[in-house]
């Protein structure tokens, strides 16, 4: 080989080690040390079992923006005084399910994950649900990819402190709404003989979670929570064939009857795609109820060491006793009439 060659190999690798040494700096650097939002964590009411006990958790819920809103686990817990936590976040990929699971599992270990499935039909083509799950990927492998707006606020004294991850949501991961607002539209379930599939993108690393939950002895149940605006009876036929084929449990909240059904009038927050916390309560009502006769927990509402879950369980239902709070335009919402979300 030339020398002059080796050279270039030689700067080459000396540039690539550089570039390397670099990004392991921004990476410890950029990387939030508290997991509260001045500490520039993402989503801390997503991550608040952070600041949980160690595997003190004994119940998750993942999802998207429709299970934050529609699994209570302070009902859970008045009921079964089982420790749950809705670990789920707004425009969440399978990815990101993925990557916020092994965060969960390094403090926590929980029994059942019950996943919500509406994300799998996340995306308008397999390019974009593609594209999503890369740069979800490409966040979780380079925290300076993914947390690099916090220079904004980042001061260099606090850039190499020990991570010290204490938040606690009161909620447990739930976002409560009061607000009513009417869903107005055609009934998103009725029935036709079109089967709308998985798309391969997000069944492939699905496939993988399940995988993952598996090795971890965590019992997977898989649900649909109420949204009249993203889901479809085409939808359900699919996953139900899906459930059926692989043996796993599936619950679709969109299919109930009886005290369980939703009422699209008064158990919407903003036109049909989220629970406000009285849907909430019905979801997580009829959950609970299967739960409890389907899995094996402990009781733990007399356990000491759970003392703050009675007193979070006692704040919860005072917010809920305050009130509906009826929107019936969005131009109430512009004018600053808005639900008071509580964490």
């Amino acid at each position: 080989m030339k020398v002059c060659n080796i050279k270039k190999l030689l700067k080459a690798a000396v540039f690539v080690l550089i570039f390397a040494a670099v990004m392991m700096v921004l990476c410890q650097m950029f990387i939030p040390k508290t997991s509260d939002s001045e500490g520039g964590m993402t989503n801390p009411n997503a991550r608040g079992f952070y600041g949980e006990p160690r595997n003190s958790i004994d119940l998750v819920v993942m999802g998207d923006s429709n299970a934050y809103c529609a699994y209570s686990p302070m009902v859970i817990w008045g009921k079964y005084g089982i420790p749950s936590y809705v670990a789920a976040e707004g425009n969440q990929t399978i990815v990101g399910a993925i990557n916020l699971l092994d965060e969960m599992l390094k403090c926590q270990s929980p029994k059942v994950l019950v996943f919500d499935v509406n994300m799998l039909w996340s995306g308008n083509s397999n390019v974009q649900r593609m594209e999503d799950c890369i740069n979800s990927m490409l966040g979780q492998a380079v925290p300076v990819v993914k947390y690099h707006d916090r220079w904004k606020n980042l001061q260099l004294m606090d850039s190499f402190k020990e991570k010290n991850y204490t938040f606690r949501s009161k909620t447990r991961g739930q976002r409560l709404g009061r607000c009513v607002k009417p869903y107005t539209g055609d009934d998103p379930m009725k029935k036709t003989d079109d089967t709308d599939c998985i798309p391969w993108v997000t069944r492939y690393f699905f496939e993988e979670l399940l995988k993952k939950c598996e090795l971890n002895d965590i019992q997977v149940l898989l649900i649909e929570t109420p949204t009249a605006t993203s889901w479809t009876y085409a939808r359900h036929v699919a996953m139900e064939k899906y459930a059926e084929k692989n043996q796993l449990k599936f619950i679709d909240f969109n299919m109930m009857d009886g005290k369980y059904k939703i009422d699209w009038k008064e158990d919407t927050k903003d036109g049909g795609m989220h629970m406000n916390v009285y849907g909430a309560k019905k979801v997580t009502a009829y959950l609970g109820k299967y739960i409890a006769e389907n899995y094996t927990f402990d009781n733990k509402k007399e356990n000491v060491e759970y003392s703050d879950w009675n007193v979070c369980y006692k704040e919860y239902k005072r917010y809920v006793r305050k009130g509906k709070i009826y929107l019936p335009n969005d131009d109430q919402i512009e004018n600053g009439i808005k639900d008071d979300e509580h964490e």
